[in-house]
């Protein structure tokens, strides 16, 4: 970071290997102690249920690709799976996920940590590819200072060890744009090739990684604007036409070899279904999200049907304590402002004074091309962002990680200034101490601009900070004090009763409140504390009340034996 580059060659590879083995144990680490956050039955069941039967009918919305590779582990580990349930026969996602879990309580922490073991794995690979394609378009240097803002970055840290498709998408968006790169480099069959089957592998992960198609698109045009040789239009619009269709059978394939294997026929594509993709009417939308069962055309189609409904009609949100379904300031700038460690936050604002001094200086033109390849796609996909109506979480930005840590280690060990040395090192070691300050408890980190995690659900909530993800580390709470009446209020999917805690509700309102029996210690779920999906005036009463504990952040302790409520 502040090294020569022989030092910084040198180093390369033992502070590469020291980052992602400390990337990788804090994940361990967190994995074992966490419960499953509320998507995960849902996306493993349905994973598995695709290895075993070639049916896609389960978790449409999303494409299959992090979910059979997330459950390829369990294959190993051959758990029960309810194919004679009604969930299974109406297409019921979520109670097929529940009864799965449900069917292997007894292994149920195995076969989570197994599978959580594949995302760790993914989330690694993402950091090595940072490291390996910085080194070779930056410096050595740039490298070590990308992957410390991706290795001690809490998001990255959170998310990376569920089994979601949020670091998958944002691994294989990454490896495409670059292998895109490298074509415009260097043209060739050979590297279209490898860039088409990467953009196939995202569009199969996740079908917010269409916005690589622009982003393909306005590279080559930039390239092509510099004068790359063996570039033009035709070849342009040749490149991105094969690019796509390669990219269209391997979302195919992805779908069609299991499918083949177990002698599943896949729909087709109809008239019917074009017209819904084209309709947007907020209605008829949320009518066709509410009939949705067994997929009538290809599960591809009809997955992007549902996602593109559930855009049209938007997802309750709650930010800043207001509750809706829009609202274009939601991940920029508040989600993006709160929930970055400071320290990386004061490294993009360095970052962006450099850069805009050196473009006052330079001509564009002659701007070297790795510098577009990571402002290009960041770009592209925040414009995006700003205009979704999903506002659900931080974990939906993760795709733009990559290429704003590269950006920023990229112009802050390029360009010199004074104390470089010194500022670099201070903020590295804030940023440490920042991530290292929330661990295991990454999911709930804001940061201490924000006035830290404690002061989170008042800014944000849902997967921000509360995924149902403490369930475990409550009932080990309530083990270490000897508590054993409790009044518990649990968001998630966590079966809590098989972890020995049990109890009524705390009453939602105060008038409630005051007639009923609460000598108690209460335990309530910051989405429902703060309510974060309903009417903010209930448990009104409970926040009025300073928490006796917070257990990750996601769950407050109120020990209603020692006061009454108090009067409001």
């Amino acid at each position: 970071m502040g090294l020569d580059k022989q030092g910084a060659r040198r180093l390369f590879w033992p502070a590469t290997a020291a980052l992602l083995a400390y990337l990788c144990a804090v994940q361990l680490f967190a994995a074992w102690r966490e419960s499953n956050i509320g998507d995960e039955p849902v996306e493993l069941a349905a994973g598995y249920s695709y290895l075993k039967t070639g049916d896609f009918r389960m978790n449409a919305e999303h494409p299959p690709l992090a979910k059979i590779l997330a459950a390829i582990p369990l294959l190993a580990l051959h758990p029960s799976l309810p194919l004679d349930s009604t969930f299974w026969t109406k297409a019921d996602e979520y109670g097929f996920g529940m009864r799965f879990f449900d069917q292997n309580s007894r292994s149920l922490d195995t076969l989570l940590f197994t599978a959580r073991l594949m995302s760790i794995f993914l989330t690694a690979c993402l950091g090595l590819a940072i490291a390996l394609w910085t080194r070779c378009a930056f410096s050595p240097g740039a490298a070590i200072l990308a992957l410390t803002l991706y290795a001690f970055d809490p998001t990255v840290t959170a998310h990376g060890h569920y089994v979601k498709n949020d670091v998958p998408v944002t691994l294989f968006c990454f490896l495409a744009v670059t292998a895109w790169c490298a074509f415009l480099t260097r043209p060739g069959l050979r590297r279209l090739a490898f860039a088409g089957v990467l953009l196939g592998l995202a569009v199969a992960t996740k079908f917010s990684a269409l916005f690589l198609l622009p982003v393909l698109a306005i590279l080559y045009a930039i390239r092509w604007w510099q004068r790359q040789k063996g570039l033009s239009l035709l070849h342009g619009i040749g490149s991105m036409l094969a690019a796509t269709a390669l990219s269209a059978v391997v979302v195919c394939l992805v779908y069609g070899a299991l499918a083949w294997s177990h002698g599943v026929r896949l729909g087709g594509i109809d008239a019917r279904v074009c017209h819904d993709l084209l309709d947007r009417n907020q209605t008829r939308a949320m009518a066709r999200l509410v009939s949705r069962g067994i997929p009538r055309v290809h599960p591809f189609l009809e997955g992007l049907l549902i996602y593109v409904d559930h855009d049209t009609y938007g997802h309750p949100s709650y930010l800043l304590g207001m509750h809706g379904t829009e609202g274009w300031w939601y991940y920029f700038p508040v989600a993006f402002a709160v929930k970055t460690p400071a320290a990386t936050l004061a490294l993009l604002l360095l970052a962006g004074l450099l850069l805009l001094r050196g473009i006052w200086r330079a001509r564009i033109r002659a701007v070297a091309f790795p510098w577009f390849a990571v402002c290009v796609p960041a770009a592209i996909y925040a414009a995006f962002s700003l205009r979704s109506h999903l506002d659900m979480g931080i974990r939906h930005l993760l795709p733009i990680w990559p290429f704003i840590f590269i950006l920023a280690a990229g112009a802050v060990t390029r360009v010199r200034f004074r104390h470089r040395k010194l500022v670099l090192a201070m903020l590295v070691a804030g940023l440490v101490a920042e991530s290292v300050s929330i661990c295991p408890h990454y999911l709930a980190f804001f940061n201490v601009l924000a006035g830290g995690p404690a002061n989170g659900p008042a800014i944000l909530a849902d997967s921000n900070i509360d995924w149902g993800q403490d369930a475990k580390n409550l009932a080990a709470w309530l083990n270490t004090h000897h508590i054993s009446q409790v009044c518990l209020d649990y968001f998630g999917t966590a079966d809590i009763g098989r972890l020995g805690v049990r109890g009524p509700s705390l009453p939602a309102t105060w008038e409630t409140g005051r007639r009923a029996s609460l000598d108690c210690v209460g335990a309530i779920s910051t989405n429902i504390l703060y309510d974060s999906f309903g009417n903010p005036r209930q448990h009104a009463w409970l926040r009025a009340l300073h928490p006796t504990a917070r257990i990750g952040y996601s769950i407050y302790i109120y020990d209603l034996r020692l006061a009454p409520p108090p009067t409001l």
